[in-house]
């Protein structure tokens, strides 16, 4: 089944590569973009865009088209959830960027018209698609590394100097937040859904040290206590000092790394060159203890590369009742502790299905990140109630 698809905001830092993406989907026949910037959409238009439907929009008239069943939101932090809300109230499937909102308290009324509506909202934590991911989450299921005890984040890019300090992430009032919301927010994704476990009580010092003049922080150390008992850290900052400007090119500096009882997994994932190294001394792995695993990343101009792609589609199939299994389920998820299993990966060990986002996962994201603001600014340890509506 092909749709037509709604483009809310081209002016994002990362709506061309959303836009795409969209593209390169065979199931995408057409994209209606609009923007409250026309000097945005006419750039836009003098471009070579097969898919983009000619002529003019508004937001009204993408919401009132039947055939138009999803859109593709963009706005500001701040606006992002009025904009949210309308389409779902215009029975719209949203995609949407993370963090979605500025804060918590402003997600509750977007997840109550979602509810309300009966529509999918997903959220581009597209690392969520990524083998590298999903097989890291298969060996923790499997005990390769037993009774996980310690995970280690680090989410470092260019500093604010090369990514336009005047731009709206760097403004508290309409951003949320600094580094945590706009880049941490991936890792401490990540971690959570790598582990199945959810995070419990939060620690951490933010602060804003590049000599730059901006309101949001730009360096982080966030310690989360997860509901095993491990201890997660994460290290976040716009702190390299060479780097090419702007949002697409920046530099990058990560690593996830997960120990347990009987082993190790490293990962850096913004350097392909570099093998992901599994230790383990469980029985399984007795004959070869300590294994590097070398993937061939496939090249894709969608953003997130040819997962992100993958990421989307399944959005859409599940959006318009085809694929299932590409719902959410969180690590405390009633269901249980996640998606049903697909088939067999490496070492024989079940895949899980890829999941997309949905509100409810980010709204926890955002929850950690504002008890880290409150940790940081009451210099203590912050508990998290995942029952409480945000």
């Amino acid at each position: 089944m092909k749709v037509k698809v709604g483009f809310l905001g081209v002016a994002h830092p990362h709506a061309r590569p959303h836009f795409r993406t969209l593209e390169l989907l065979d199931e995408v026949s057409g994209i209606v973009a609009w923007d409250e910037d026309d000097g945005a959409l006419d750039r836009l238009r003098r471009e070579d865009h097969p898919k983009l439907e000619p002529g003019r929009s508004t937001f009204d008239r993408i919401m009132e088209r039947e055939d138009i069943p999803i859109v593709v939101s963009l706005a500001t932090n701040d606006r992002n959830p009025d904009w949210v809300i309308r389409a779902a109230k215009a029975g719209k499937h949203v995609l949407t960027e993370k963090p979605v909102a500025a804060s918590t308290a402003a997600m509750a009324p977007l997840l109550d018209a979602v509810r309300g509506a009966g529509v999918r909202l997903g959220v581009y934590y597209t690392w969520r698609s990524h083998p590298i991911v999903n097989d890291l989450r298969t060996l923790i299921d499997a005990g390769v590394i037993g009774k996980l005890l310690s995970v280690e984040g680090r989410m470092v890019t260019s500093q604010v100097r090369f990514r336009d300090p005047a731009h709206w992430l760097f403004q508290k009032r309409i951003a949320g937040g600094g580094i945590l919301s706009w880049l941490g927010c991936h890792w401490i994704d990540a971690i959570r859904y790598i582990t199945r476990d959810e995070v419990a009580e939060v620690t951490a010092m933010v602060d804003t040290l590049n000599d730059q003049p901006i309101d949001v922080e730009d360096t982080a150390g966030v310690i989360m206590r997860m509901g095993s008992g491990a201890i997660a850290t994460l290290h976040a900052g716009y702190l390299l000092p060479i780097s090419q400007a702007g949002y697409l090119s920046g530099s990058y500096d990560t690593y996830l790394g997960f120990r347990g009882l009987e082993g190790n997994i490293t990962w850096y994932p913004t350097d392909e060159d570099r093998p992901i190294v599994v230790e383990s001394t469980s029985k399984a792995w007795n004959a070869t203890p300590r294994r590097e695993l070398k993937y061939v990343v496939a090249e894709s101009e969608a953003y997130g590369g040819p997962y992100g792609q993958d990421f989307v589609g399944r959005f859409i199939a599940s959006a318009m009742g085809g694929d299932q299994s590409a719902g959410s389920e969180g690590p405390d998820s009633p269901d249980g502790p996640g998606e049903p299993q697909g088939p067999a990966g490496p070492d024989g060990l079940p895949e899980p299905q890829v999941p997309y986002d949905d509100g409810e996962n980010a709204l926890r994201v955002l929850r950690i990140i504002e008890a880290a603001y409150e940790s940081s600014e009451t210099g203590r340890m912050v508990s998290l109630d995942q029952d409480r509506e945000g």
